[in-house]
């Protein structure tokens, strides 16, 4: 079940810090081109669409300079004042209809960004559903956020903005320097003569910034994943007498993003300036040559007008078109990186279980290339069974819970579902039979009705209000289905968001629920009522409960107790007080005795 998602491995715990984590791959120059590519084929039809509207407003934009030039000699050949008002009208109607083409050119493209950013999101959304959950949370929250986030709005301002712009540009400087050419090839040919200087000067910045993009990203990446960690465990930080250390982190971090900002700046200024100096040296040379044939005879006053005029305006599209150059490789730097998600390979998982029988058998389990945090550990639940799963904080728990729900693969030994590897069962199959609950939970931005049906698509109302009866959400009963849900509507607490991920679970109807610290956010007496109520509502189904509140075991079927990583007792909640060994002692501590 997509919405009722893992808990990300503890940073600061069972796993290595945030700063050693594998990120996703990025894809090279050709899979940008092909992708680029795929996108303009995917709308071809708009995109000629626009391509056209642009060429034509560049010619009837071209039109003016032109016809301003005949005017100008049609006084001195004596052209009567119906004749130059015949002209000057033709010139206006000009103007009028290269702003009116601009204009449908400017919204055909814009729709066309708009509808090739939305196909970029769902492409990426569906890419990142395919990701193994163990590799994404390798990658760590920074790297994924910046990719489907960040990167992807990057792309969407390219597409929808800044292509459109550098499209018609482009089009109105080869226009531009076409009617050059008709005008006077000599003063065309003096007009090219920037044209090569200012093409190496582009391949050289272009060249040069395309690396600092995409650091400038990466540092982005590295940012957002340190502070999204420092903040998740901000309790173990706390705990652990960490925050110089992760003080210190964060600032060498930003200090990374300054540098990859401030080489990016560099970059540009000197490009810029360069720029500049080639759009003065075009103007000066096409003056000069036009004044000096005037004077030779071989050019009028008109047309010297006209190409002095076509000089000037040149460097505006050509000033687009290199300014917008960083887009560009912003752009590109950001669709490497989303690329780069869809060259994550996958195993095939297509295995199907038989049944519901879900086992630990001898596992042994570490993150990474880090020690075994498992031993040999060996857990079967019983179908209808409610284990609750206790230890110390770092004993293993949650990894029991990751292995169990088809996180991660054992190092040795099995994880079984139904007889098969529950690691080689269909993503979909398996959330159908087994949900993962945490203490981290996911409220979207829309109505509580389309929150809870993310769970069972096919789900009534009655089916709905039920799961949130049975969660004790008074709350939500008393608000309505209808509701919206986020920031900028309803606001939920810890405790609202949380019972909401337990709905959704009563909606699902699983087989099998584990529960990792699913209740840590409720305060100790809501806690209470919600799992009995959760208890209830999961009757019949086989629940493994990972708790550091023992309030929840005392009413367990069985408890299984974890230290070390390896299983110390297991019995019912009197038989382990009555041993006197690793329960026992929690159970005194948490109950201040």
């Amino acid at each position: 079940m997509s919405t009722v998602v893992p808990k990300p491995r503890k940073a600061f715990e069972d796993g290595p810090a945030d700063e050693a984590q594998e990120r996703l791959p990025i894809a090279g120059p050709a899979e940008v081109r092909r992708a680029f590519v795929r996108i303009l084929a995917d709308d071809r039809g708009r995109a000629v669409q626009v391509l056209v509207l642009y060429l034509l407003a560049a010619v009837f934009s071209t039109a003016l300079p032109v016809l301003l030039g005949q005017v100008v000699d049609g006084i001195g050949a004596g052209w009567s004042v119906a004749r130059i008002n015949a002209v000057c009208s033709v010139l206006v109607g000009c103007v009028a209809v290269q702003f009116v083409l601009s204009r449908l050119g400017r919204r055909a493209g814009y729709r066309f960004g708009e509808r090739a950013a939305a196909q970029l999101r769902e492409r990426v959304v569906v890419r990142v559903l395919r990701l193994p959950l163990d590799r994404v949370e390798r990658a760590g929250r920074g790297d994924l956020g910046t990719r489907t986030a960040a990167d992807v709005n990057t792309v969407a301002d390219l597409l929808r903005d800044h292509g459109p712009i550098v499209a018609t540009s482009l089009i109105e400087v080869v226009v531009l320097y076409a009617a050059m050419f008709v005008i006077d090839p000599l003063l065309g040919l003096a007009a090219l003569v920037t044209l090569v200087p200012l093409m190496l000067a582009a391949r050289r910045y272009l060249r040069r910034a395309s690396g600092a993009f995409v650091e400038q990203r990466a540092a982005l990446s590295e940012a957002a994943e340190t502070l999204s960690a420092s903040g998740a465990g901000s309790q173990t930080v706390a705990a652990l007498a960490l925050q110089r250390r992760r003080r210190d982190l964060g600032y060498r971090r930003g200090e990374q993003v300054f540098g990859t900002f401030a080489r990016v700046v560099v970059l540009q200024s000197e490009f810029f300036m360069v720029l500049l100096w080639l759009n003065r040296i075009q103007v000066a040379l096409v003056l000069l040559v036009s004044g000096l044939w005037y004077f030779e005879g071989g050019l009028t006053v008109g047309a010297a007008a006209a190409a002095a005029t076509i000089a000037v305006r040149i460097s505006n599209p050509t000033n687009a078109v290199m300014t917008h150059l960083g887009e560009f490789q912003q752009g590109a730097a950001a669709l490497a990186r989303i690329e780069g998600v869809g060259l994550v390979e996958s195993a095939p998982r297509e295995a199907v279980p038989s049944g519901s029988d879900l086992r630990l058998d001898a596992v042994t389990f570490g993150y990474g290339d880090g020690p075994d945090v498992l031993h040999g550990l060996s857990l079967h639940p019983r179908p209808g069974e409610r284990l609750v799963v206790v230890g110390p904080s770092g004993a293993g728990k949650s990894t029991i819970a990751r292995l169990l729900a088809g996180i991660d693969r054992p190092r040795s030994g099995a994880a079984t579902l139904g007889g098969v590897a529950v690691g080689d069962i269909g993503v979909e199959e398996l959330r159908r039979r087994v949900v993962l609950v945490t203490q981290e939970h996911y409220v979207f931005t829309a109505t509580l009705r389309d929150n809870l049906v993310l769970a069972a698509p096919e789900a009534g109302d009655a089916t709905l209000l039920e799961a949130l009866r049975r969660v004790d959400a008074g709350w939500a009963l008393e608000a309505g289905l209808d509701v919206m849900l986020g920031d900028e509507h309803r606001r939920l607490s810890t405790a609202e968001a949380q019972q909401i991920a337990l709905a959704r679970v009563v909606v699902a109807d699983p087989d099998v629920v584990i529960l990792d610290e699913a209740t840590a956010g409720i305060d100790p007496a809501s806690a209470g009522r919600v799992e009995t109520a959760l208890a209830a509502a999961l009757a019949g189904r086989t629940v493994i409960a990972i708790a550091h509140q023992l309030q929840a075991a005392a009413s367990a079927d069985r408890i299984a107790v974890v230290e070390a990583g390896r299983i110390a007792e297991e019995g019912s909640h009197a038989e382990l007080l009555a041993a006197g060994g690793v329960y026992a002692g929690l159970w005194h501590a948490w109950r201040g005795e």
